[in-house]
Order: C-alpha cells, then structure tokens, then sequence
C-alpha cells in the first residue's frame, strides 16, 4: 500500500510542477532613421521599443534590451518605436509618426536574434516646418522684446554644418524669438509634436503664440535645462496645448523660444538650436 501511494504522490508534483517552457530572446541593439528630403536630418532620440508578438504586446523596453519570448519558428513581430516625451523619463509613448517595423523572425529555445531596425517617418506625416539652418534664409525672427543677437554658427560649436545661436551678453536681459510664419495645427487631440536638438548654457522655453478672434495667447509648454556640454533631442508634446479648450478658436501657431539671462551666473546665456520639426 506504501509504494502505491508513493507513486501517487511522485504523479500529483509532475502535474503541479510541469517543465517550463524555454524562451527564445529578441535582442534590440539600438535604432536608426531614414529621412526623405522634406523631412530634415536623420537626427533622433527614440529610447524605447514596443513589442508586440502575434499583435499581442509583450511589454516596453529601454534599449538596448533583450527580451524573452515564448516563440519558436517564424514569428511576425511588430515593433514601435517609443520616445520620452518631452524629455521626461517617467513619461513614455509610442512615437506618432515613426512607421512601425513589421518583420517575422525565426526564433529558437534558448537562442538570441539581434535586430537593429532602421525606421522611417509614415507617408501620411505632415511636416509642417523643417529647419535644419542650412540655408541662405532663416524661418525664426526676433519678438518686440527680443534683446538677443541671433546667428548662425558652424565648426565645433554646430550639431553639424549649421546651426541657430541664440546669445544673451553683457547686460542684455531678455531674449525671445518665433516662428516667421504662423501655422495651423489640427485639433481634437490628434498628436502634434516638435522635435528640436538643443545645447545651452542656462535654461530655456519652448512654446506657442497662438492667434485667436480675442486677441494672441503665448502658452509656455516646456522648460529645458542647461546642458553646456552635449546635443541633445527633444521631443516636445504640443497636442495637449493646441488641443486645449483655453485655444478651442485658435487659427494659427508660432513656435517660439526664450530664455532670461542671470548676469550673476554667466558673461553670456546662450541657446544653440537644430534639426527642428514641427510635425502632425
């Protein structure tokens, strides 16, 4: 009787205990970017990808990132490509207007498949304003208040070729420049977003002055901090402002930016500015 209930015993732990599977592992290195003339320079900061097996999410992952599937043989994957928006960790979403990566990868237990996708922006993008300070004119102008000198720059200081400096020296206090045109954005929540690469010494605003049948409205929607010493790119999340019952009769934007100068702080503020897109 005793054996008999000892093999009992030993088949009840194999149902309860079943051999787990063995996972495969998608290996995402880090991304690139291609862009088409209208759409500036291959210049971005997409941090995060979106997994989606058989259309099922998987999760969301920084990259570099190695992550496990329960998948053997050709598997489609679908993959979106995440950012931080507007530069906060805590805050992660799925870029808009990046076309998502649709491959089918064979997988194996216990085996790793690299993958370093090369992305693209969708057809249906609509880019608004594009400056990459490469030109003979320049799209940003002065305001009223603006005490700044604004130029252009190359060598050392540029992202590359070049870029947008924006200075404040001496005793100068203010300065404050905009979009030359004004443009009209869609509503209703649809995503509106601008991506600008920075490098400043002291902090700085981006925002909208947003024309209306009562009067002009200037919205501050971001607030960057310095950063000397590296570019950086941002992506700035203007849908909830352009979206906001406060602008419902809004018919036209200007993106501006400002920053103060602390004369207790510097000889000269300073903001270095490209590779902008306003995109919906």
């Amino acid at each position: 009787m005793a054996a008999a209930s000892t093999a009992v015993l030993f088949s009840g732990c194999e149902l309860i205990n079943p051999d787990e599977p063995v996972p495969a592992f998608l290996r995402i290195e880090e991304y690139s970017i291609t862009t088409s003339t209208p759409q500036g320079q291959a210049v971005h900061n997409l941090t995060d990808a979106w997994v989606f097996n058989n259309e099922q999410l998987v999760g969301v992952y920084e990259i570099p990132a190695t992550i496990p599937l329960l998948s053997e043989g050709p598997t489609p994957l679908r993959i979106r490509a995440g950012m931080r928006v507007s530069g906060q960790v805590g805050q992660r979403s799925a870029h808009p207007f990046i076309q998502d990566l649709n491959v089918t990868l064979p997988f194996s237990p216990d085996s790793t498949t690299v993958l370093n996708p090369t992305l693209t922006y969708r057809s249906d993008a609509t880019f608004k304003w594009v400056e990459d300070f490469e030109d003979s004119g320049i799209s940003v102008a002065p305001l009223s208040v603006n005490q700044g000198v604004i130029s252009r720059v190359e060598g050392p200081e540029a992202f590359s070729g070049q870029s947008l400096r924006i200075s404040l020296p001496g005793e100068m206090l203010i300065a404050e420049c905009a979009t030359a045109l004004a443009y009209t954005l869609p509503k209703a929540g649809a995503p509106v977003i601008l991506e600008v690469s920075y490098r400043n010494n002291t902090q700085f605003t981006i925002g909208l002055i947003s024309g209306s049948p009562g009067g002009v409205v200037q919205t501050t929607v971001m607030v960057l901090n310095p950063s000397p010493d590296e570019w950086k790119h941002v992506y700035v999340n203007l849908t909830p402002t352009v979206s906001s019952g406060f602008l419902a009769n809004a018919f036209a934007h200007q993106v501006f930016f400002g920053f103060i100068h602390d004369t207790a702080e510097a000889d000269e503020s300073y903001i270095l500015l490209d590779n902008i897109k306003l995109i919906h």
